[in-house]
């Protein structure tokens, strides 16, 4: 057995992937979106979109005919993985409610908590077709596909799909339990800011966990020491730059503060003004970051979070060879 994938294999999935997502660019705006009305909330409908696109690429190998309709492929593959979730939660609140049952003093006589818990989970219980229905409204009426179209993206019939308009245009609802969502450390994310402003290379890297992982969609994926201290990496590229790459225009970090959550904002300076280019999300333990998430190629998110925060966006886009062209088609005087 291979002690470790082949220079030749990697290779190979990176250029297959770079033409996979070509591909599908056309069809990313349509996608977001409707992950963002799926979902409900910025960064899952983020996270769902690059999980899509991830098992899309994957599912690609293993199917022996062709993909004639790229957009409806992806938009199956979301629906799959988002009913998929809801699923488990509901039976992870089934089980939890069985748990609050199931206690030896719930037995006598159940506490107030435990009554809302049990009928929480019933409620969401009790809403289990909710999914199916969400996700054809949003198909047929959102995105405008038709009856056909989206049967065929639920997998079920075009008069199932009526009935689950019908329903789900009366009493479509958000039926996703409230998540309680980690919150980095504010001081270990200003020191992310400060370090980067100062372009302090290896105090950045010191700020991370030996196992912590970098992840920017569909560019760079480094879990570890050997992945993110590697010269080219992403703290070089992105605080030093590649040699001869493009000329720089004057860019800066700032903290903000979004729904909640400290997030770090990347500022670049064109026709010298500040624009919006960028969102970092840190996950901190004990005072080291241990997950840094970068959306540079994430538009619709940075979009949103620009316009909560009254910021102007700049050239974002949503791969790499666009937005090297549009940096380097740049007029040197729009950079200063």
């Amino acid at each position: 057995m291979a002690e470790q994938f082949s220079a030749e294999m990697q290779s190979g999935t990176r250029a297959a992937w770079s033409r996979f997502v070509d591909l599908v660019e056309p069809f990313r705006p349509d996608l977001a979106r409707y992950c963002r009305r799926l979902t409900g909330h910025i960064w899952d409908a983020e996270d769902l979109a690059q999980d899509t696109l991830l098992r899309s690429f994957s599912l690609l190998g293993s199917m022996g005919y062709a993909v004639g309709n790229p957009r409806a492929y992806l938009l199956r593959v979301a629906t799959n993985i988002w009913i998929d979730a809801q699923r488990r939660r509901l039976l992870e609140a089934g089980i939890l409610a069985d748990v609050a049952l199931s206690r030896p003093e719930a037995r006598s006589r159940p506490s107030q908590e435990d009554q809302v818990q049990v009928r929480d989970a019933g409620a969401v219980l009790l809403q289990y077709l909710a999914p199916q229905e969400r996700a054809a409204v949003l198909l047929k009426d959102v995105l405008d596909m038709s009856l056909d179209e989206t049967a065929s993206i639920l997998a079920t019939t075009s008069g199932a799909v009526r009935a689950a308009l019908h329903r789900g245009r009366d009493r479509l609802k958000d039926v996703q339990p409230a998540i309680q969502r980690p919150v980095p450390d504010p001081a270990v994310v200003d020191q992310f800011v400060e370090r980067y402003n100062a372009r302090d290379l290896p105090g950045l890297v010191a700020l991370m966990l030996d196992s912590a992982s970098v992840e920017m969609s569909v560019v760079v994926n480094e879990f570890g020491r050997e992945g993110y201290e590697r010269e080219q990496g992403w703290f070089f590229h992105s605080v030093v730059g590649s040699p001869g790459e493009y000329e720089r225009p004057l860019v800066r970090q700032a903290r903000k503060e979004f729904r909640g959550e400290p997030l770090v904002i990347q500022l670049h300076t064109l026709w010298g003004a500040e624009v919006m280019t960028s969102i970092i999300r840190l996950e901190t333990v004990d005072g080291k970051i241990a997950r840094l998430r970068s959306y540079t190629f994430c538009p619709d998110a940075i979009g949103e979070v620009a316009e909560a925060l009254g910021f102007t966006v700049g050239p974002v886009f949503y791969s790499f060879p666009p937005f090297l062209a549009s940096w380097q088609s740049m007029p040197a005087a729009a950079l200063r």
